[in-house]
């Protein structure tokens, strides 16, 4: 449990056998040795309340979703509360790393318009995790896809730990057309289960670059998380975390971009596990089947569609350059 909840669980044991009563909410400072005046709190109705007081005035931000809404209150000596309430109980495990996660990262900010930023940025991020009553987590397919991405990450340092930040700084954020854009060559990562006839291509964008691009495969078997040579989440977060330990920023970095995939610290990450069996890599070019903008009729935007893995044999090439 984070130090937030445990402020949660204590405000709502201070207030009695019921949430508090009336409109009146509770708000206790997270720490005194913090630079920053952030709050954990309850509401009238026992909701876990997050804020942060501010001698600016708060921005106007849309951040409501079905389980979370954004307030903004004046306090004494012309300051201001902006913060995040919490409707869906279900959820507070995660908003509670969430809130933690922002808490720790202001530790490291230098200004209070920094600070404002941050908490902006990260409203709108959190926004889309609890988008249409989302649990905050990612789905299975995702995770394997953010496993390929570590896998690749990691190969990336350990081929060169002198490049390893900007590994990270060309590891793309979702929504980008690759996954990875380094100053010479793409890489689009991806996954498929043993045994697959074709991979999906989500956009006509994913396989068209202005540099060389390889197409990464990588073959995943799932898992039990206690069998040999399988692989989570968490572990593969610690296990490259630990390559980057030396270098400045770098770590910090990864936890950003992890973020911005809709990775958090949870327990739900740890029963499950893959294990990679096998990966390819095909160099994308002008004969390889694909759909890219300039190829899609007049009239459609965009399309997914899947590749047979057997028409890119003869595009197979070996391991990428920058991978050991």
């Amino acid at each position: 449990m984070t130090r937030i909840e445990t402020l949660w669980e204590s405000l709502r044991a201070d207030a009695g056998p019921g949430p508090a009563g009336g409109d009146g909410w509770q708000l206790v400072r997270i720490g005194t040795e913090h630079p920053f005046d952030i709050y954990a709190g309850i509401d009238g109705g026992g909701h876990a309340v997050f804020a942060i007081s501010v001698s600016v005035k708060p921005p106007a931000v849309d951040a409501d979703t079905q389980a979370l809404s954004y307030f903004t209150m004046p306090r004494a000596g012309g300051r201001s509360l902006m913060g995040l309430r919490l409707t869906a109980e279900s959820l507070e495990s995660v908003f509670g790393r969430l809130c933690q996660d922002l808490a720790d990262a202001a530790a490291d900010i230098g200004s209070e318009a920094a600070l404002v930023s941050l908490f902006r940025a990260r409203m709108q991020l959190w926004k889309r995790l609890f988008r249409d009553g989302s649990p905050g987590l990612l789905k299975k397919q995702e995770i394997r896809e953010l496993v390929a991405e570590l896998l690749a990450l990691g190969d990336y340092i350990r081929a060169d730990s002198g490049v390893a930040m900007q590994a990270v700084a060309c590891w793309k954020n979702p929504g980008a057309a690759q996954d990875f854009v380094f100053p010479d060559r793409a890489v689009e990562v991806t996954s498929v289960p043993p045994g697959a006839g074709a991979v999906g291509i989500g956009s006509a964008l994913q396989l068209d670059a202005a540099v060389p691009l390889t197409l990464r495969i990588c073959v995943l078997r799932e898992s039990a998380a206690s069998e040999p040579g399988a692989l989570t989440l968490p572990l593969l977060v610690a296990r490259i975390a630990a390559m980057l330990a030396g270098v400045p920023g770098a770590v910090g970095a990864l936890h950003d971009r992890l973020l911005t995939a809709g990775y958090i610290e949870h327990g739900y990450y740890e029963s499950i596990a893959f294990v990679p069996l096998e990966t390819r890599h095909y160099a994308v070019e002008d004969a390889f089947p694909r759909l890219i903008p300039a190829t899609l009729p007049s009239g459609i935007p965009d399309v997914t569609y899947t590749i047979l893995l057997a028409s890119i044999g003869a595009f197979q090439i070996p391991e990428h350059p920058y991978a050991a």
